[in-house]
């Protein structure tokens, strides 16, 4: 399942494709899943996936109150991800690559953005990563966004802003610079 955003005659083709592929699963894949249903103990795995994932989520949120109490971030209460908000003067998808070689990644919320507005949001996911990498990855994190925050403090003052959008300003170089 996914998303895409094309033309209408495009996005009609990809309606059909879809529905050929999910309207009539194989018989085989339906025997399998239900000898599966039959014999398996699936609700207790269930139960123990739940428990770990609440453990990882709960680490999660634990280390995000302790090192970046300023922002605000989702409680999800399934799932795999915790939404969190930016300040408006940081931009999630510009701050990427400093955080990849702080040894932590986040996906920016404009991957979720068809209209290009979701620079202060970003996913991160605790679905894989143990809690004790879970906290360590949120401290790097915290990190990350102070060291941007001192950067933009540092700076301001020192040249115009530029409007990306009326909601977002960016610090950018004179006029006669850029």
């Amino acid at each position: 399942m996914g998303w895409a955003l094309a033309p209408h005659a495009i996005r009609e083709k990809l309606v059909l494709a879809a529905e050929s592929a999910i309207l009539s699963p194989s018989s085989f894949s339906q025997l399998v899943v239900n000898e599966y249903l039959d014999t398996a103990d699936w609700r207790a795995q269930i139960a123990t996936f739940r428990d770990v994932y609440r453990e990882r989520r709960d680490a999660m949120l634990s280390a995000l109150t302790e090192h970046l109490p300023e922002l605000s971030w989702t409680h999800p209460d399934g799932g795999f991800y915790v939404w969190v908000t930016l300040p408006p003067e940081l931009d999630s998808k510009q701050m990427l690559p400093r955080a990849v070689t702080e040894l932590v990644a986040y996906t920016p919320g404009t991957a979720f953005f068809a209209d290009g507005t979701g620079t202060d949001y970003m996913r991160l996911s605790f679905c894989h990563p143990t809690p004790a990498n879970i906290r360590v990855g949120i401290r790097r994190l915290a990190n990350v966004v102070g060291g941007e925050l001192d950067l933009l403090s540092t700076f301001s003052g020192t040249g115009p802003l530029r409007s990306v959008r009326a909601d977002r300003h960016v610090l950018s170089p004179p006029s006669d610079l850029a």
